[in-house]
């Protein structure tokens, strides 16, 4: 049996253009610029902490402890201004992790979807995991160079490039099945970003899936709702599609988006 514990680590005021761009007609206005501040929609900021098959794997970090206390020096202006966090120290993730009698050191794997801010902003504290992931592409310097990352975030962090092959069967072509057990699977979709992935967790013939930013809710994924941020819009499109078609296969066990309203926090088994 597969453990998912849903950690939630605050929220985040947002466009409503960030999860759905339609909202807007703006290009841009996932970023903010020109709207009301007062009309910003919360969203929430999660991390998952799956435990299957002997391992202990965490998806994202959701927001560092210094969102809560120092956000505006953590973020810079740019990234602050786009997704205001909406928290408190205690629910960052190695808090909350400690809070479980679990230290960094205890966790196998993180597996970062991709680095943007409230998914990458809690990782320092949690470098002494055994290993922590990212996609080659996410990682490449021209990329890096994106005004949506900061550097600081991972500063320091020894990275470890999903080890992608090709996959006929994988949306984009090319997936890594970690530990070589398909109970672990990371799936390429340069979609939300150039080196986006999303990942499915699977035991006993039922599996979830993880999507990223792959979809931000429901809504994203049954009607094809494009979001803001996007990296590629046929590729977005096509990604959730997928994430459509995997949510309604018989031995789905549920779809686990990161900025999700209604899977709330909380322990869920496969």
């Amino acid at each position: 049996m597969a453990v998912i514990h849903v950690i939630q680590t605050g929220s985040t005021l947002v466009s409503s253009a960030v999860p759905d761009r339609s909202t807007q007609k703006s290009e841009i206005a996932y970023t903010g610029l020109f709207q009301s501040r007062k009309k910003r929609i919360k969203v929430p900021v999660k991390a998952f902490l799956v435990e299957v098959s002997g391992h202990r794997i965490l998806i994202d970090t959701g927001w560092s402890a210094e969102c809560a206390s120092h956000p505006l020096r953590h973020l810079g202006f740019g990234l602050w201004f786009a997704s205001e966090p909406v928290m408190t120290e205690e629910e960052a993730v190695d808090h909350q992790l400690a809070k479980m009698g679990m230290e960094p050191s205890d966790i196998d794997a993180i597996l970062l979807t991709h680095l943007d801010c409230d998914h990458a902003s809690g990782l320092i504290p949690l470098k002494a995991a055994k290993a922590i992931y990212a996609a080659a592409e996410e990682l490449d310097e021209k990329n890096l160079k994106d005004v949506r990352y900061n550097k600081n975030f991972w500063k320091g962090i020894d990275f470890t490039a999903y080890p992608m092959l090709p996959d006929e069967n994988a949306p984009f072509g090319k997936s890594c099945d970690l530990y070589g057990d398909g109970t672990v699977i990371v799936y390429y979709t340069p979609s939300h970003s150039a080196g986006s992935v999303a990942i499915t967790v699977s035991d006993h013939g039922r599996f979830a899936l993880f999507t990223g930013d792959n979809g931000y809710n429901r809504h994203s994924w049954e009607d094809i709702a494009l979001p803001g941020p996007i990296y590629d819009k046929d590729n977005m499109r096509k990604a959730l599609e997928w994430v459509q078609q995997m949510s309604r296969k018989e031995n789905c066990a549920g779809i686990y988006a990161a900025h999700d309203p209604e899977v709330p926090q909380g322990k869920y088994e496969i």
